[in-house]
């Protein structure tokens, strides 16, 4: 347990606030394919990625390496945090809790092999736990940082999620892109107009992480008006997973055509710094929701041209 003296929610708020303001919050940062930063804070004792706000606050700290481990799991892995080096805090939620099954007179019940049954059961209140991490930067004697190019291409894929969610898109706008709610549709100026073939799926793949938004889907409030605060909280859901997905896609995360909602988003974060919770929750529903679309929709294809076809000349 790290021992927190500010709360969590405020360090983490107060933090990207001050890094909005010199135009650095990370989905602020401008990150190019293959450029180590769009690797995402990952935890490589458990190979799996850190999520939500504990992503943006670890990605905020300015560490390049993606990397980031506990005292104790450094020290399993053969390195050694270096003296004076500060901890980042991550925070978990848990939802469910691990105890002994009984029987109605209390008395644990056991399996085959004489060992207690476990089972987990749904909190009424969820606890929540805090850990200390280090950055790879800041520990010595750890293996070098060994990132993989992807096996697959960037622009394919990231055609892919745009044709397996079947969206309606509509091209011919001259400098705008965005994303109608009363018709459902996603407008975009066509593929030329964009300086690489990167921006033009970055941005369409913006608008449709807002097209996520619609009631048949994520459901949510997309009713504001453009310039209004709950479009510009909408805007943020919509940067932050933007983000997610091109670092998950390899085609990077280029943020200039937002720029314009800074302000509105430092509002929102000193006006309710659990703002920035909600957003980042928001934007790991929408990367999953985008990705799983497009995940489904190739298992569907699959099965189809597995599907052995009818030999017509035995067909009564």
């Amino acid at each position: 347990m790290t021992i927190i003296k500010k709360s969590f929610h405020e360090e983490v708020a107060t933090n990207l606030i001050e890094q909005l303001k010199k135009g650095v919050a990370p989905w602020q940062k401008p990150w190019k394919p293959g450029d180590l930063q769009a690797t995402l804070p990952f935890n490589p004792t458990t190979a799996k990625r850190y999520r939500g706000i504990n992503s943006l606050n670890l990605i905020s700290r300015g560490y390049t390496d993606p990397r980031w481990l506990t005292y104790k799991q450094a020290e399993a892995a053969g390195a050694q945090v270096r003296k004076g080096q500060k901890s980042t805090p991550v925070q978990y939620w848990f939802f469910t809790d691990e105890r002994i099954k009984t029987d109605e007179q209390g008395v644990p019940l056991l399996d085959s092999d004489a060992q207690p049954i476990k089972e987990h059961i749904q909190l009424e209140r969820p606890k929540v736990s805090y850990a200390a991490v280090f950055n790879a930067e800041q520990i010595d004697n750890l293996a070098e940082l060994v990132v993989q190019a992807p096996d697959w291409d960037p622009l394919i894929r990231a055609e892919e999620v745009l044709q397996h969610a079947q969206a309606i898109i509509h091209h011919g706008e001259i400098d705008r892109a965005f994303y109608r709610p009363s018709t459902d549709s996603i407008h975009l100026p066509y593929k030329h107009q964009f300086p690489t073939a990167a921006g033009y799926y970055e941005t369409a793949l913006h608008e449709l992480c807002h097209w996520s938004g619609h009631e048949s889907r994520l459901n949510r409030d997309l009713s504001h008006p453009f310039g209004s605060e709950g479009y510009g909280r909408e805007e943020l859901r919509a940067e932050i997973a933007s983000m997610l997905l091109g670092a998950e896609i390899g085609i990077g995360h280029d943020p200039g055509q937002h720029v314009a909602y800074i302000g509105a988003w430092i509002k929102a974060l000193q006006d309710d710094p659990l703002e920035i919770f909600r957003a980042a929750a928001d934007a790991e529903k929408i990367r999953e929701f985008v990705l799983e679309l497009a995940h489904q929709q190739a298992i569907d294809e699959t099965k189809a041209v597995n599907i052995n076809p009818i030999d017509i000349t035995q067909a009564p």
